[in-house]
């Protein structure tokens, strides 16, 4: 980019997405293989490296764009070109890769990105149960190397910088681990009162992914420039906290209706799961007594057919449940976008702000 970049606006298309993402992935892949320690030779070293790179190298990197937004939108760097945030966009994508194996063992899910899960991919070789336990442990060493690459990123930082950042990671991992933790609980939640469950729903995913999906990244980038303290390090909390939960809200929409093609995971499957979500929530309070029979009786059910997933994805459509999930959406994104108006930015700067909250919500994949 030229030298220039940060006076005009950066003009977020697909194409300009895409190469970000790969610009990440290449960084991203450079940094695992010069991950060697000695402790890994042995015989099952490549099989083990192999297993921890199958989710490494792909995706659409948007907690790495996340975190080079925050730190463009507060320091002199024009976007992309600041070597604290590139390098902590990368430690945030190896971590999205742990909680992404870790996710799939929860939720049994035998594919990710158009491919074999990881737990899948192991247990062909050796076996359900010992693929979840080879896949828990890949997962694990993966939490491991984003640690190792936050601490990569610090280096050259002052140890005050250097400690806040460490310290916000941290908490934006273990914030993950306690909104899993919940949305497991979640899943066994009654459906009687559908109104209180949109509540708890809302809760869960604000921890367990809107959060390190849009607030905590967006917040990193900026705290490389910011102390944590700063009024402008809050108002992107604010602002990132309303866009993550209308990102996971996307992403329930398109796990309900969404193109397995774009998505690369089986349409309908968090019916399967039995995942209560917000719109699962909005169909319940809106459906009359047989719509949610059908709701009830097929939520969770693994051997539910294609035609029982397709009449719950019906009366979320029929009972306006879709419409008023969209709606919503629309309205976490526009809050989020009021507050980030407020910080007052330069005309680039907010564009890119602004432009992020149309990125995380407005998705098809």
């Amino acid at each position: 980019m030229s030298s220039h970049e940060s006076d005009r606006n950066i003009e977020f298309s697909s194409d300009f997405v895409t190469d970000f993402a790969s610009g990440v992935h290449e960084r991203t892949l450079a940094f695992f293989s010069q991950q060697q320690p000695r402790w890994l030779d042995h015989p099952e070293r490549e099989e083990f490296l192999r297993l921890a790179r199958l989710y490494l190298g792909e995706g659409k990197a948007l907690r790495a764009l996340c975190v080079n937004i925050g730190a463009y939108i507060t320091g002199a760097a024009p976007f992309g070109q600041d070597p604290v945030a590139q390098a902590l966009g990368m430690a945030t994508e190896i971590y999205q890769a742990s909680a992404l194996v870790h996710d799939d063992v929860i939720d049994a899910a035998g594919t990710r990105r158009g491919h074999a899960s990881l737990h899948a991919e192991a247990a062909a070789s050796y076996g359900a149960r010992t693929g979840e336990h080879m896949a828990i442990l890949v997962g694990d060493f993966l939490l491991s190397l984003n640690h190792l690459a936050t601490a990569h990123a610090t280096l050259g930082l002052a140890p005050e910088v250097a400690a806040r950042v460490h310290s916000y990671m941290a908490t934006m991992t273990a914030e993950v681990a306690w909104g899993q933790y919940l949305d497991i609980l979640t899943e066994h939640a009654p459906l009687a009162d559908p109104d209180a469950l949109e509540e708890e729903v809302k809760t869960v995913i604000a921890l367990k992914s809107g959060h390190y999906s849009a607030m905590r990244p967006l917040a990193l980038g900026a705290l490389v420039n910011e102390p944590a303290d700063s009024l402008v390090v809050k108002k992107l909390e604010e602002v990132g906290r309303y866009w993550g939960i209308a990102f996971q809200m996307r992403d329930d929409a398109l796990g309900m209706f969404g193109d397995e093609e774009q998505t690369g995971k089986p349409t309908g499957n968090d019916v399967l799961e039995g995942k209560r979500t917000v719109l699962i929530a909005l169909a319940l309070q809106r459906a009359n007594a047989a719509e949610r029979e059908i709701i009830e009786t097929t939520l969770g059910r693994a051997d539910a057919t294609a035609q029982e997933v397709a009449r719950v994805r019906r009366i979320c459509q029929t009972t306006g449940a879709t419409r008023v999930h969209e709606a919503m959406i629309r309205r976490y994104t526009e809050k989020g976008a009021q507050i980030a108006r407020t910080l007052k930015l330069d005309g680039p700067r907010e564009h890119a702000l602004l432009e992020l909250g149309r990125i995380l919500t407005q998705r098809a994949s």
